[in-house]
């Protein structure tokens, strides 16, 4: 099967993907359509991207994508309800199985057992890379067994705490969203999926039959600027297909890699460390600070959380500011604490983005541009 054949699999799956299902973004039907192509190869790469659908309210069709999802995969495992514990035994069972959990905020929202939780997420995060497992004694002897885990992996849920922060990082979040009265899909009944859906299947399967170890062979280029080396992992396997599939799909992945990575560094979306990391940078104009000096700065920024939280205390702050190894140390003779600058500058330049310089612009006269002056 040719490059040719590859591309005109992943155009008419992203034409059909259009037609049943209303995404924000160009950039998300692209990255969807390169992710399932993916899990027709799952043994030929070393990362398994998860994907997440999610939105802001109810009935913006997040169950509808996964079930269309479901029907252009080789091997899917769709369900509402799955213990941590019945997963890694699935997956080591069959590790061509691409699982697909629906209602995840019933899991991980406020609502959900805490335990059963973490230990799902903590799968979620083990099984996106290869070579991971799971080990348990097992009956009737209680001798250690270990499970293999590695497998991609669908979610939906209601809000982004439907996906834990440490899982949203190694996924594709594709954001839904409520249908206006003037936007149609087309709808299908359950003996209709052959017709629509077994043909991309036939060709996406013949594609990684035949090509079975290319992928392996394939270093794409991954724009280093845009993407942090979590992304990079996280989207090296789409590369790959999109590279297999010519110039047009790799020009898509590039634009679809950086819409869905270019939210990461919004401080708004960002965890409170980290959005007082930004903010510290932002405040801090000498060589060191007082803690209470720090303090009154950061509460003073407008839009800023600080002013609001009635325990925004040096305790707080030294908290926060721990999981980056910056502590307050004593200077003044002992008298007061408080923070140096050189602490923090590792931190700012491998978790913040650069600061944007802005170059003066030199004012052009009438005559430079040939014009008469008025």
């Amino acid at each position: 099967m040719e490059d040719q054949d590859l591309e005109n699999a992943l155009t008419e799956t992203e034409k059909l993907l259009r037609k049943l299902i209303v995404l924000k973004l160009d950039a998300h039907y692209w990255a969807l359509t390169l992710w399932i192509a993916f899990c027709y190869s799952i043994p030929q790469f070393d990362h398994a991207p998860r994907l997440c659908f999610w939105s802001p309210e109810k009935r913006c069709g997040k169950s509808l994508a996964l079930e269309v999802v479901s029907h252009l995969l080789p091997n899917p495992l769709m369900t509402s309800s799955i213990s941590s514990a019945s997963l890694f035994r699935i997956l080591d069972r069959d590790n061509s199985k691409v699982i697909l959990i629906d209602e995840s905020d019933t899991v991980f929202g406020r609502n959900g057992d805490k335990e059963k939780a973490e230990a799902l997420r903590q799968l979620l995060n083990a099984s996106f890379k290869r070579g991971q497992s799971v080990i348990r004694c097992e009956p009737p002897k209680y001798e250690p067994r270990e499970f293999k885990i590695f497998a991609p992996i669908a979610l939906a849920g209601i809000g982004t705490s439907a996906i834990p922060e440490t899982v949203a990082d190694r996924a594709l979040m594709i954001e839904m969203r409520r249908m206006l009265p003037n936007e149609q899909i087309l709808e299908f009944e359950s003996d209709e999926v052959e017709k629509y859906f077994f043909p991309i299947k036939e060709k996406l399967q013949n594609f990684a039959t035949e090509n079975e170890s290319r992928y392996r062979e394939l270093r794409p280029e991954l724009p280093r600027e845009s993407l942090n080396p979590r992304a990079r992992d996280l989207w090296k396997p789409l590369y790959k297909v999109a590279e297999c599939a010519g110039d047009e799909w790799i020009k898509k992945a590039l634009l679809a890699s950086v819409a869905l990575s270019s939210g990461e560094s919004d401080p708004e979306e960002a965890s409170l460390s980290l959005r007082l990391l930004s903010d510290t940078r932002e405040v801090f104009t000498e060589d060191q600070i007082t803690t209470k000096d720090l303090i009154e700065r950061l509460r003073g920024l407008e839009e800023s959380p600080w002013a609001y939280l009635e325990r925004f205390n040096p305790s707080v702050l030294a908290h926060l500011l721990k999981n980056y190894s910056i502590r307050p140390k004593p200077f003044s003779g002992g008298k007061v604490r408080g923070y140096y600058r050189k602490s923090f500058e590792d931190s700012w330049s491998r978790y913040l983005d650069p600061v944007q310089t802005v170059t003066p612009v030199t004012p052009v006269t009438p005559e430079e541009l040939d014009l008469e002056a008025s």
